[in-house]
């Protein structure tokens, strides 16, 4: 009979793991590549005189979302809510940043998932922090699916073209690129061996895109005007599409120095039939008073003059602002304006200026983030009002 008693053993069957440390495991995460690291040196702006810092991938998550139009504070929630079947872990113990992302589909998002951990210590830093593969520009994905290769030893940092990014060992891409179906590779540092056809562009990498180095996850104040500089980027393309949106063309020199023209073309061919040998000066404010019917106000809303008010004192304004929306309400004669600008002290030099000019404003919560901020203003009366 065979004796079945348990016996103790006084040996292990493998050595024992040090758990000295809180922090053991997350120190034996990689840290960000060499590599990665120097073209942020090279390309990313500094922050109160210091380089940006790279996040390793594999501390930084990263999906693409479709969210509904929300406003700032709404678009955050959806972000959560869209990846939080998609982490394997509690909601409470992450925190989801909406990252950049040029030429995407209206509600198509990029969502970054890091640890509060991780996150905390981001946010004490006076440097700024992306993520390591936002040195990576996304490859072109008009000829399909496309991934960018950035490989040191045996770690590989991937960008894929619909804008996420990963690090994986490089012994585990060529499975990867098969289950993902084989899109268009291409090697911008380090070779991805045979059976990866890949093209090789590790003799001049391209530059990473401007809005990526631009993005952070922690905005420290910066000295000087190097703080504006992420903004800039993102501004300067959507202000001009804002105000043509808007209309605010119509302040335009240009557009008056032209109506002037014709009002004074209109004149001289009203002079030369019904006052003739009458001189036309400069001043013809006299001279079409008398020959231009009156036009009758029957009918004239009082959006216009509203509007152009507000537009005259914006204009007087030296702060950089932009209307992200527009509305009207007849009953009360009050425009709901979303203004966006670099910085809360603009939005409230604007508020005072307005009610320095006769306004009644009324502002909702304001809102920063990304380099910006944003506030919801209700605009009733004016000066001339």
């Amino acid at each position: 009979m065979t004796n079945q008693s348990i016996t103790p053993v006084s040996v292990a069957s493998e050595r024992p793991i040090d758990l000295r440390d809180a922090n053991a495991l997350k120190n034996r995460l990689p840290s960000a590549s060499s590599g990665l690291m120097a073209r942020a040196d090279t390309y990313c702006p500094k922050v109160n005189d210091l380089p940006a810092r790279l996040v390793a991938a594999e501390h930084v998550g990263s999906f693409l979302v479709d969210v509904p139009r929300a406003t700032a504070r709404q678009r955050r929630a959806l972000l959560t809510f869209a990846v939080e079947d998609r982490i394997a872990a509690p909601i409470q113990s992450v925190q989801v940043v909406q990252g950049p992302l040029d030429s995407a589909d209206p509600g198509r998002l990029l969502a970054f998932v890091l640890s509060q951990e991780v996150m905390a210590e981001i946010a004490s830093a006076d440097a700024p922090y992306l993520p390591e593969f936002l040195m990576i520009p996304r490859p072109d994905p008009e000829g399909g699916p496309a991934w960018s290769v950035w490989r040191e030893g045996d770690r590989a940092v991937v960008r894929a073209s619909d804008g996420i990014g990963f690090a994986l060992r490089a012994a585990m891409l060529p499975s990867l690129w098969a289950r993902a179906g084989h899109p268009k590779l291409y090697a911008l540092a380090g070779t991805l061996g045979d059976a990866l056809p890949a093209e090789d562009l590790s003799a001049a990498p391209p530059p990473p895109d401007p809005r990526d180095i631009a993005f952070s996850f922690a905005r420290p104040a910066a000295a000087g005007t190097e703080g504006f500089a992420a903004w800039r980027w993102a501004a300067a393309a959507a202000g001009a599409a804002l105000l043509i949106h808007l209309g605010l063309t119509a302040f335009d020199t240009a557009a008056l120095k032209r109506i002037a023209q014709q009002e004074r073309i209109a004149a001289e061919a009203a002079i030369a039939g019904v006052l003739p040998g009458v001189p036309l000066t400069g001043d013809v404010g006299p001279i079409l008073a008398r020959l231009t019917p009156t036009p009758s106000d029957a009918g004239r809303g009082p959006f216009l003059p509203l509007l152009n008010e507000v537009a005259g004192t914006l204009a007087q304004n030296s702060a950089t602002v932009g209307f992200r929306r527009l509305s009207w309400g007849r009953r009360d004669n009050t425009l709901v304006v979303l203004m966006q600008s670099p910085g809360l002290e603009d939005l409230q030099r604007i508020e005072q200026d307005l009610e320095s000019a006769g306004f009644a404003v009324r502002s909702g919560a304001a809102t920063a983030g990304n380099g910006g901020a944003e506030v919801e203003m209700r605009i009733t009366g004016g000066a001339g009002g």
